[in-house]
């Protein structure tokens, strides 16, 4: 179910930064033949694109708006978010961090992992570097406003719906955060036996992507491909009843 007290956020949030009010209250299909053309071209990313300017520069505006979310999720609404520094996931499912969002105004969220190249930057002794605090914000932003599950179809759509909050370049940066690792995780090469079926593997079996600073191509980043169409389909399919 979705938090009407982070929807509203997000679209305040949209109007302070001059951004287009989001489209809410959708739930996009998650497509296996796309995702595995997304997975195969993170695959084909390099760790580091060092080959055009772009990259390092959405990544950069990446990293300043994920800072802006993050302080005003925190302080201008209020939402306390503390990093999780015990074994394992701090929720079972994405219904418990939903609940302790929703019921709390309270979050927590992952600090371990490998370190990201250009992310884990932080000018403090504190666990909040810029790859944790954009973990969070997509957890809220992404996830708990609209409702969307941790599996492949809530990812793409958390994607879809945090696309919205970000500046073209930014965008892009997020892409591959989100869209691209999500993708190789659930439709990478690992997940398929030689003759193409797909393993019946469970997540603590799947490995997570590797971490790359590098873009997708345009394909896969356009989010406002991927929201006109399902819309196209859904008013065709509201004709057709």
């Amino acid at each position: 179910m979705h938090n009407i007290y982070l929807q509203f956020g997000a679209q305040i949030y949209n109007i302070q930064q001059g951004f287009a009010p989001i489209v809410q209250d959708n739930y996009v299909p998650c497509d296996e033949t796309v995702g595995k053309a997304i997975a195969d071209a993170y695959d084909a990313l390099p760790l580091y694109d060092t080959s055009t300017i772009e990259a390092c520069i959405a990544y950069t505006h990446f990293a300043v708006e994920v800072c802006d979310q993050f302080t005003f999720l925190t302080k201008t609404m209020g939402i306390t978010v503390e990093p999780w520094q015990h074994p394992g996931q701090p929720y079972n499912n994405s219904a418990g961090m939903m609940a302790d969002v929703a019921n709390n105004m309270h979050l927590y969220v992952f600090a371990g992992g490998t370190d990201h190249a250009l992310l884990g930057y932080t000018h403090t002794a504190s666990h909040w570097n810029i790859n944790v605090k954009f973990r969070a914000v997509h957890d809220l932003f992404g996830h708990a406003a609209e409702g969307y599950q941790f599996g492949p179809r809530g990812e793409e759509n958390a994607w879809l719906a945090h696309s919205q909050m970000f500046s073209p370049l930014a965008q892009k940066a997020l892409t591959t955060e989100t869209r691209g690792q999500n993708a190789w995780f659930n439709f990478g090469s690992h997940n398929y036996s030689p003759d193409g079926k797909r393993r019946a593997l469970s997540p603590a079996q799947q490995p997570f992507a590797v971490q790359k600073i590098a873009l997708l191509p345009d394909e896969f980043t356009n989010w406002q491909s991927v929201l006109s169409a399902y819309l196209a389909d859904q008013q065709s399919r509201g004709s057709a009843a």
